[in-house]
Protein backbone atom coordinates (compact mmCIF):
# COMPACT_ATOMS: atom_id res chain seq x y z
CA UNK A 1 0.00 0.00 0.00
CA UNK A 2 1.11 3.26 -0.62
CA UNK A 3 1.94 5.97 2.19
CA UNK A 4 -1.23 7.80 1.83
CA UNK A 5 -3.51 4.78 2.94
CA UNK A 6 -1.35 4.09 5.47
CA UNK A 7 -1.84 7.20 6.84
CA UNK A 8 -5.37 7.03 6.11
CA UNK A 9 -5.55 3.62 7.98
CA UNK A 10 -3.84 4.78 11.24
CA UNK A 11 -4.31 8.44 11.28
CA UNK A 12 -0.63 9.24 11.29
CA UNK A 13 0.52 11.73 8.98
CA UNK A 14 2.62 10.91 5.94
CA UNK A 15 5.71 12.89 7.07
CA UNK A 16 5.28 11.25 10.59
CA UNK A 17 5.01 7.99 8.65
CA UNK A 18 8.34 8.81 6.84
CA UNK A 19 10.41 9.73 9.75
CA UNK A 20 9.88 6.47 11.56
CA UNK A 21 11.21 4.68 7.74
CA UNK A 22 13.99 7.04 8.17
CA UNK A 23 13.90 5.85 12.05
CA UNK A 24 14.12 2.42 10.21
CA UNK A 25 11.11 1.65 12.90
CA UNK A 26 9.08 1.41 9.34
CA UNK A 27 9.94 -0.92 6.37
CA UNK A 28 8.92 -0.05 2.63
CA UNK A 29 9.94 -1.12 -0.69
CA UNK A 30 9.98 1.14 -3.69
CA UNK A 31 8.26 0.81 -7.10
CA UNK A 32 9.16 0.95 -10.57
CA UNK A 33 7.95 4.54 -9.84
CA UNK A 34 9.59 5.62 -7.01
CA UNK A 35 6.83 5.25 -4.72
CA UNK A 36 7.30 3.45 -1.11
CA UNK A 37 4.69 0.50 -0.73
CA UNK A 38 4.19 -1.04 2.68
CA UNK A 39 3.06 -4.18 3.06
CA UNK A 40 -0.14 -4.18 5.53
CA UNK A 41 1.71 -5.65 8.52
CA UNK A 42 2.85 -2.17 8.70
CA UNK A 43 -0.87 -0.74 10.10
CA UNK A 44 -0.42 -2.66 12.94
CA UNK A 45 3.67 -1.37 13.38
CA UNK A 46 2.43 2.34 13.61
CA UNK A 47 -0.33 1.29 15.72
CA UNK A 48 2.91 -0.40 17.91
CA UNK A 49 4.41 2.58 17.60
CA UNK A 50 1.60 5.49 18.72
CA UNK A 51 0.71 3.11 22.08
CA UNK A 52 4.84 3.38 22.60
CA UNK A 53 4.98 7.62 22.02
CA UNK A 54 1.45 7.93 24.21
CA UNK A 55 3.03 6.49 26.88
CA UNK A 56 5.75 9.31 26.80
CA UNK A 57 8.46 7.31 25.21
CA UNK A 58 11.26 8.51 22.67
CA UNK A 59 11.31 6.64 18.92
CA UNK A 60 14.95 5.32 20.27
CA UNK A 61 13.06 3.89 23.19
CA UNK A 62 10.27 2.10 20.94
CA UNK A 63 12.57 1.05 18.61
CA UNK A 64 14.17 -0.57 21.33
CA UNK A 65 11.06 -2.21 22.35
CA UNK A 66 10.17 -3.44 18.49
CA UNK A 67 13.50 -5.20 18.53
CA UNK A 68 12.72 -6.48 21.82
CA UNK A 69 8.95 -7.63 20.51
CA UNK A 70 10.62 -9.45 17.39
CA UNK A 71 12.58 -11.79 20.25
CA UNK A 72 9.49 -11.62 22.47
CA UNK A 73 6.22 -11.50 20.65
CA UNK A 74 4.33 -11.58 24.56
CA UNK A 75 6.62 -8.41 25.90
CA UNK A 76 4.25 -8.33 28.73
CA UNK A 77 4.11 -12.16 29.62
CA UNK A 78 7.98 -12.78 29.19
CA UNK A 79 9.43 -9.04 29.75
CA UNK A 80 13.41 -7.66 28.31
CA UNK A 81 14.76 -6.21 31.15
CA UNK A 82 15.23 -3.58 29.80
CA UNK A 83 11.93 -2.74 28.75
CA UNK A 84 11.30 -2.83 32.79
CA UNK A 85 14.34 -0.10 33.69
CA UNK A 86 12.86 1.52 30.80
CA UNK A 87 9.37 1.70 32.35
CA UNK A 88 10.87 2.33 35.48
CA UNK A 89 12.95 5.54 33.98
CA UNK A 90 10.04 7.24 32.95
CA UNK A 91 7.29 6.64 35.30
CA UNK A 92 10.50 7.94 37.75
CA UNK A 93 10.26 11.08 35.33
CA UNK A 94 6.91 11.54 34.93
CA UNK A 95 6.56 11.09 39.00
CA UNK A 96 9.18 14.35 39.30
CA UNK A 97 7.72 16.44 36.27
CA UNK A 98 4.08 16.48 38.76
CA UNK A 99 6.31 16.93 41.51
CA UNK A 100 7.62 19.75 39.94
CA UNK A 101 4.44 20.60 38.53
CA UNK A 102 2.71 20.77 41.50
CA UNK A 103 4.80 23.21 43.27
CA UNK A 104 4.23 25.81 40.43
CA UNK A 105 1.01 25.46 41.15
CA UNK A 106 0.79 26.04 44.46
CA UNK A 107 3.31 29.37 43.63
CA UNK A 108 0.67 30.35 41.23
CA UNK A 109 -2.54 29.82 43.30
CA UNK A 110 -0.56 31.65 46.25
CA UNK A 111 0.80 34.67 43.50
CA UNK A 112 -3.04 35.02 42.27
CA UNK A 113 -4.29 34.92 46.34
CA UNK A 114 -1.66 37.84 46.84
CA UNK A 115 -2.28 39.56 43.74
CA UNK A 116 -6.65 39.53 44.52
CA UNK A 117 -5.99 40.64 47.78
CA UNK A 118 -4.25 43.68 47.07
CA UNK A 119 -6.68 44.25 44.55
CA UNK A 120 -9.23 44.21 46.54
CA UNK A 121 -7.35 46.22 49.11
CA UNK A 122 -7.25 48.71 46.15
CA UNK A 123 -11.17 48.97 45.68
CA UNK A 124 -11.48 49.81 49.18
Amino acid sequence: MRIGVLAEKTGVSERSLRHYEQQHLLVSTRLKNGYRDFDESMVERVKQIQLYLSLGLNLEQVAIILKCLEDKPLLYEEPCSSIIDMYEQKLSDVNEQIALLSTIKQNLEDHVGILKENAKKQRI
